[in-house]
């Protein structure tokens, strides 16, 4: 595969700018300290990762952004440094280095931001498929988690691929690959059932189901004061939306907030990455879009973080 160079470089200053432009034209807040401070503090991962911003169906919810991340530093360590996470060490904190002790093939995976709050989540790869049975002994998460072991069993989640600590909602996320043999419609609908989750239609289910083009993915949140599952999503990745020609998947159909997003966002790449969504629970169902903003992400996931997005088998799940 071959990387993808965007014709403009990154600059700092005219992201900030793009930021505004989008968060104008969804209607979302925009905080012009929190943009800056998160620009400036990490500038240097900004302006060599990979970018992707981020917009959900829901009115008034936020425009987020994120770079992917494979490297040394300590992103919790400098984000505390700045004030962005409180000091001490919660389980929320430490989740993320218990996770890069625990299995040794992990890598710190990046940071999202929303720009009407600052920073939102910290990521962590596990470096590839970890059996949840090895995942549940990180004394980290909450047990909320392990009591969910035989639904994850049941559903047939065994891999986990991702964590996130969200620290603008004081959860977690836990990521699972998508088995191929479970994309079916009965999965769906059981799933649907025993979250309590609203009932798709017939074409949602389909939409699903056909828009896999790549890797799929799904996600579970929790937190550590309650003991249910929050909410849990599905993700098809690289969905080729700008590629017209290319019908070897099916085109979810957006609501015109994300038909915005995707058509007003701005980007550095001359064919933009977008990954979508589809979250549930009982707070009601949305859809999530993602459009990468600079560099190539598809070759990021492919090449640096062992997925496979060539038009081929699913093997590894996204980061949303």
């Amino acid at each position: 595969m071959k990387e993808r160079i965007d014709p403009t470089p990154y600059q700092a200053e005219r992201f900030y700018q793009h930021l505004r432009s989008a968060a104008e034209a969804l209607g979302a807040d925009f905080s012009e300290s929190a943009t800056k401070q998160a620009l400036e503090v990490f500038d240097e991962e900004f302006s060599t990762c990979v970018v992707q911003t981020k917009a959900g169906s829901k009115p008034k919810t936020g425009l987020y952004y994120r770079f992917f991340y494979k490297g040394p530093n300590d992103l919790t360590q400098r984000a505390q440094g700045a004030g962005m996470i409180a000091e001490g060490q919660s389980p929320i904190v430490t989740l993320q280095n218990e996770i890069l002790t625990a299995f040794p093939r992990a890598t710190r995976a990046g940071l999202d931001f929303d720009a009407g709050f600052g920073l939102a989540k910290v990521w962590t790869f596990t470096g590839g498929p970890v059996p949840f049975e090895q995942f549940q002994r990180v004394s980290a998460i909450p047990q909320s988690v392990r009591d969910h072991a035989a639904f994850f069993a049941k559903h047939d989640l065994k891999d986990v691929f991702f964590v996130a600590s969200d620290y603008q909602k004081q959860t977690m996320n836990v990521y699972f690959g998508w088995d191929p043999l479970c994309r079916t419609k009965e999965w769906l609908e059981t799933m649907m059932e025993e979250t309590d989750s609203f009932p798709l239609s017939e074409e949602t289910c389909r939409e699903i189901l056909e828009s896999q083009a790549n890797s799929a993915g799904v996600g579970m949140t929790f937190s550590w004061q309650r003991p249910e599952l929050l909410r849990w999503s599905l993700y098809s990745l690289d969905v080729p939306y700008d590629q017209s020609s290319d019908r070897k998947v099916r085109l979810p159909q957006l609501p015109q907030r994300l038909n915005t997003f995707r058509q007003q966002a701005p980007t550095l790449n001359e064919s933009p990455q977008f990954n979508v969504a589809w979250s549930f629970g009982r707070e009601g169902y949305y859809l999530k879009l993602e459009k990468s903003y600079s560099r190539d992400a598809t070759y990021f996931l492919t090449c640096e973080m062992g997925g496979d997005l060539s038009r081929s088998a699913p093997k590894l799940a996204t980061v949303i």
